[in-house]
């Protein structure tokens, strides 16, 4: 039996692997987040092993979750309360069957394919697994490119297609002193304790390999969309949780953990200010999110 230890938005998750091969070299964006092993409790522990979960459906179809415009089909487990999650690759074929509790506390999963294809089913596992594990202690994982500007983390968020990583590359290039924490699938914490939001890096980036491990407040978040001249605005509670919600991994059918992720937007939202960015993509629109931005903490 082997265990690594990683630990990612202050929270520690385990890969168990029982194959002869080194599961290290599946996952080498995972590397800045590797620690020894830790007396800290684990938010997951993954079993890996081959041929422990066929690729095969089983009980209820419940729902789809997308992972970069790939949808992995979930089913209701029939011998506990949890789920089977199928996650296809590029071309529709098997790249992880993954089991889970009810929780995401205790997960089993089997490879299929290449080293490539082995590769993407155990990162997409891993992310789908810290995502629902991190409901439940106040974390969420979000679809948003995110930069680090005066002690801050900027989120922007939107659909597909709409300039998140444009935006962050204009902050890089025109705010001097800008840095890229993420782009892609950064993580929010609510830290109750101190009423604090911070963002943290994480091993998913998506096509941008940034995976640092750091971490900072969040200064604010902006949705963005693309228009014909650049217009901001402040966003009032309810339109700021709708923006934070529609950005964020979640299982509407799973109400346990839907539940806690909206009281965690609902806290984030009361801490944060959001911002509605409609936008070219171009300098101009970089400078009036950092004036309005800057702006607020001046008031």
């Amino acid at each position: 039996m082997n265990h690594l230890y990683f630990r990612v938005a202050e929270a520690v998750f385990d890969v168990d692997y029982r194959e002869a091969d080194d599961v290290r070299q599946l996952m080498p964006s995972y590397a800045p987040f590797h620690i020894p092993e830790t007396e800290q409790a684990s938010l997951f522990t993954m079993l890996v092993k081959d041929d422990l979960v066929p690729f095969s459906p089983i009980g209820k179809e419940v729902g789809q979750f997308d992972c970069g415009g790939i949808n992995h089909g979930i089913y209701t487990r029939t011998d506990v309360d949890g789920y089977l999650i199928l996650i296809g690759n590029t071309e529709g074929g098997a790249a992880c069957a993954l089991l889970t509790d009810k929780q995401f506390t205790h997960l089993e999963a089997s490879l299929y394919g290449d080293t490539a294809n082995r590769s993407f089913g155990l990162n997409n596992a891993l992310m789908i697994a810290f995502a629902f594990a991190g409901a439940y202690h106040n974390i969420i994982l979000m679809h948003s490119s995110v930069t680090m500007y005066k002690g801050g983390g900027h989120l922007f968020l939107g659909k597909s297609g709409t300039g998140k990583s444009t935006h962050s590359k204009g902050w890089l290039k025109y705010i001097e002193g800008t840095e890229l924490l993420n782009d892609d699938n950064p993580a929010l914490r609510y830290l109750p304790e101190t009423d604090e939001v911070k963002v943290y890096g994480t091993p998913w980036s998506g096509k941008t390999p940034c995976y640092k491990n750091q971490s900072v407040p969040v200064r604010a978040v902006v949705r963005l969309e693309q228009y014909p001249e650049n217009i901001i605005r402040r966003e009032s509670t309810l339109p700021s949780f709708a923006s934070v919600l529609s950005s964020t991994s979640t299982m509407i059918w799973d109400k346990a953990s839907y539940k806690k992720i909206c009281e965690t937007i609902s806290n984030i939202v009361r801490r944060v200010p959001t911002f509605y960015l409609k936008c070219l993509p171009d300098e101009a629109a970089v400078r009036m999110s950092s004036e309005a931005i800057d702006a607020y903490y001046q008031e």
